[in-house]
C-alpha cells in the first residue's frame, strides 16, 4: 500500500491544477545567491556559514496562477557550508499536526471536485471542518491569512521546532531590503498549531541578496539541520513534509526525463 506522503502527492496530482515537470507546490519559484553574516548565537546555531542559495516562491502548484494575485509565498534557505535546509511561509502556524489529517484534507478536497451535488459538497466541507477541530478554528486561520502579495515587506516563519543541547528553538526571517534572521528560544516546544508570544526572541544574522541565479535544486531536505539542531521525532509534519517533497521531486525529474 502507498505511504501516506505518496498518496497525497496522488491526490495533488489528481486535482489537475499541478505544471508537469514543477513542484507539487510552490511551483512557481526564483533563486538567489546570498551572503550570510551571523552573529555567534547564530553561529552556534547554524554553524559558521557564509554563503547561502535562497528561493522566493508562491504557493499554487502551477505558474499560471498571477503572482500578484496569491498572498501565501515562500522563503527557502539552503546554507552552503553546513548543508542545512529552512523553509518559511507567511504564515504564522500549520492548522494540522497529524499527517494522517492532510491526507483525509486532500480526500475530500478531491471529493469535491469530482461531484456536482452541492449537498455532497456541503457534508464534504463539514468533514474537513471536523478535522483537528478546524471548523472551530477557522477565525484563527482566516485572521492570521496574508493579505500582501508583495514578497518584500513580509515576516516568514519556519514552522517547526528544533532540539539543541540546551533548550528548544525555532526560526523566523523579516525581509526588508535584506533577510534579517531570528531565532526564538523556549524551554518547551508545542504544537506548530499554537501560536506563541512567550519565546525569547534575538537577531542572530543578516541575509543579503547578491544575484538571481539560474538552478533548480530538486528540494529543500527539511531533515538535513546542520550539526547542532534536531528536528523533533514526535513532529509527524515535518518529516510528512520531507517526504513528500522527495516523492515530488522524483515525479519531476521523471516527467523531464519523459519530455526530453
Amino acid at each position: 500500500m502507498a505511504k501516506i506522503a505518496e498518496r497525497i502527492i496522488n491526490y495533488i496530482e489528481m486535482l489537475g491544477v499541478h505544471d508537469k515537470g514543477l513542484k507539487r507546490a510552490h511551483a512557481r519559484g526564483y533563486y538567489y545567491e546570498a551572503k550570510v553574516e551571523l552573529t555567534p548565537e547564530g553561529q552556534a546555531l547554524l554553524g559558521d556559514t557564509q554563503q547561502a542559495v535562497i528561493r522566493l516562491s508562491d504557493a499554487p502548484p502551477n505558474k499560471r496562477t498571477p503572482a500578484q494575485l496569491v498572498s501565501l509565498k515562500g522563503l527557502a534557505i539552503h546554507f552552503k557550508e553546513s548543508d542545512s535546509h529552512f523553509i518559511f511561509v507567511n504564515f504564522p502556524y500549520f492548522p494540522f499536526v497529524k499527517r494522517e489529517s492532510v491526507l483525509m484534507l486532500m480526500t475530500y478536497i478531491n471529493a469535491i471536485k469530482q461531484t456536482d451535488d452541492w449537498c455532497v459538497r456541503m457534508n464534504l466541507m463539514r468533514k474537513i471542518g471536523r478535522l483537528e477541530d478546524f471548523g472551530q478554528k477557522l477565525g484563527k486561520f482566516v485572521s492570521h491569512f496574508p493579505l500582501s502579495t508583495s514578497r518584500q515587506h513580509q515576516t516568514y516563519h519556519n514552522l517547526h521546532y528544533y532540539q539543541t543541547d540546551k533548550d528548544y528553538v525555532r526560526f523566523h526571517v523579516v525581509y526588508e531590503d535584506d533577510i534579517r534572521l531570528y531565532v526564538e528560544r523556549y524551554t518547551a516546544p508545542c504544537s506548530i498549531e499554537v501560536l506563541r508570544n512567550d519565546g525569547d526572541i534575538r537577531q542572530i544574522g543578516r541575509l543579503t541578496i547578491t544575484r538571481e541565479i539560474d538552478i533548480d535544486l530538486p528540494y529543500f531536505e527539511l531533515l538535513k539541520t546542520g550539526p547542532h539542531l534536531q528536528p523533533l521525532r514526535e513532529d509527524d509534519i515535518i518529516y510528512l513534509r520531507d517526504e513528500m517533497y522527495q516523492i515530488s521531486a522524483e515525479r519531476r525529474l521523471n516527467e523531464k526525463n519523459s519530455e526530453s
